[in-house]
């Protein structure tokens, strides 16, 4: 009779759990962090809020973002954004930046929207692809204000979705709860706007806050390393999250014997450079060339680099041997082994 246990292959069997963990998966540069998608969200015209990185953390590159409408015909957006916060800055354009605009198809209320990457043309008008942005390291922050244009009178507006308070206890209040986070960013509840385009007054009827954004933001978790191309802002950047110490911490290893060691001695070397006399070419019954005149010829370095004239370089070997009765014009060949030989008894 059949008891309901069936035999099982040796070789199917799963093999038990190991005792140590495996390594950490690595995570790879480009990340993505989405929000929850609200079942019950409100909307309207646009959203700001900001996004911060997290402390010790170095600058991050936005390279992307997607919002929630519950749409699903064509819409048309636009993303303006400032470094720092966007506090007493609202309907200021002068302050943000527009750094994505164009026409996508509105996924609905169950999925995500992403803006275009590359620009466009659509009735002689043109929009612009996503620009990628950064936010400095350690705390810092950028604003983001996401909106959907106004349609024609007679057709549907199509709402940006947001989400209601996290803590109930702060409607209405410039009071702003982490909506999610990673390792790197936290993306924090910001302002509901009602208008399009956002109103300079931000104590006015058509912001509702704190309300939190739904989407993406697509980033590149170390874009600094390495460092290629990125010029006009700082990469890496970096403020320190503690104080140094007053005094140094380390100590020496042991006190100094006293006495001196039988290790050889390394020869130094020399911090004058090797000379090389590069005589003026002439004729065979050319004379040489007068050291302390315009046609002088120059002494330089083994590189060819830092040339001196000569009169100087005479003027320097007589004051270091004074008691040399030759001279460069009568015995160049004995005057330069002899100031090498100098040289080289000073720094013995």
């Amino acid at each position: 009779a059949a008891t309901g246990v069936e035999s099982t292959e040796t070789e199917r069997l799963p093999e038990p759990p190991s005792d140590s963990p495996s390594s950490s998966p690595t995570r790879g540069n480009y990340q993505i962090l989405e929000t929850y998608i609200d079942s019950r969200p409100t909307g309207s015209y646009g959203i700001l809020f900001e996004v911060k990185t997290r402390p010790g953390v170095g600058t991050i590159l936005v390279k992307s973002l997607s919002f929630i409408t519950r749409f699903e015909g064509m819409v048309e957006y636009e993303v303006f954004t400032k470094l720092g916060s966007y506090a007493g800055q609202h309907g200021k354009f002068k302050f943000f930046d527009l750094i994505a605009s164009g026409r996508v198809k509105g996924q609905g209320p169950n999925a995500f929207t992403r803006v275009n990457e590359n620009d466009e043309t659509y009735n002689s008008k043109t929009y612009t692809g996503f620009q990628s942005v950064h936010i400095p390291g350690d705390r810092a922050s950028r604003s983001f204000y996401v909106t959907i244009k106004k349609v024609p009178d007679g057709e549907e507006q199509p709402p940006i979705l947001f989400s209601y308070p996290i803590n109930e206890d702060n409607e209405g209040k410039p009071v702003y709860e982490v909506v999610t986070s990673s390792p790197e960013i936290e993306i924090f509840e910001g302002d509901g706007v009602l208008e399009e385009p956002f109103p300079k007054d931000g104590d006015s009827p058509y912001y509702r806050r704190p309300r939190g954004f739904l989407g993406v933001v697509e980033y590149d978790m170390a874009p600094c390393f390495p460092l290629v191309n990125f010029t006009g802002w700082p990469c890496p950047y970096m403020k320190l999250t503690r104080s140094p110490t007053p005094k140094p911490t380390l100590k020496p290893t042991r006190n100094p014997t006293g006495q001196p060691t039988t290790s050889p001695v390394t020869e130094k070397s020399s911090i004058l450079p090797t000379l090389i006399i590069n005589q003026q070419e002439s004729n065979e019954n050319a004379g040489e060339a007068n050291l302390g005149s315009s046609d002088a010829a120059f002494v330089t370095d083994e590189l060819g680099m830092n040339e001196v004239p000569g009169d100087l370089l005479v003027k320097k070997i007589d004051e270091t041997s004074s008691n040399c009765t030759c001279s460069w014009k009568t015995h160049p060949v004995l005057m330069c082994m002899l100031f090498v030989l100098v040289s080289i008894l000073r720094h013995l």
